[in-house]
């Protein structure tokens, strides 16, 4: 069972560096040009671009917390003191998953609308980033846990 095991922690690891590089590029790349961008061609893209995000971002989300959720369940017999850092890497992954229906869901539409005023509309990017930066760390902080459950998991099969 600890093989099993170690090939879900190392999966989910593939996974969670997927889903935290796509938010990374996000992060440095795509909020700089936002930012960088007028309000009104700002608008313009993302009424024409903005739907692939949710495309490609949810799907990540989705794999990487159900492949931690099944490394926690292959690990919770055959490698207790992987459990810990296993239960702390999926409360950080489901909090970074909440995120979507508690802001990025309302923002999102808020900028697909394009309702706003445009003078409110950098206040707005600045705001989605920051939010989005608190996403990509927790994001981040499951890889660290997942890592140390695999580390862990390691030690335990040195020792036997």
């Amino acid at each position: 069972m600890t093989k099993i095991s170690t090939i879900f922690q190392v999966l989910t690891l593939i996974a969670l560096s997927l889903y935290s590089g796509a938010l990374l590029f996000i992060a440095v790349a795509v909020v700089n040009f936002w930012q960088a961008a007028q309000p009104s061609m700002f608008l313009s893209w993302m009424n024409e671009n903005f739907f692939r995000f949710p495309t490609i971002m949810i799907p990540l989300n989705m794999v990487s917390l159900l492949m931690l959720i099944v490394a926690l369940a292959t690990a919770w017999k055959s490698s207790p003191s992987s459990r810990l850092p296993l239960i702390l890497g999926l409360i950080s992954l489901f909090i970074c998953t909440i995120t979507f229906p508690i802001y990025f869901a309302g923002a999102n539409a808020e900028f697909l609308s394009q309702t706003m005023d445009l003078g409110d509309i950098s206040e707005k990017i600045v705001i989605w980033s920051n939010w989005h930066w608190f996403r990509t760390g927790l994001a981040i902080l499951s890889i660290v846990f997942v890592s140390w459950a695999l580390l862990n998991q390691g030690n335990e099969v040195a020792k036997a």
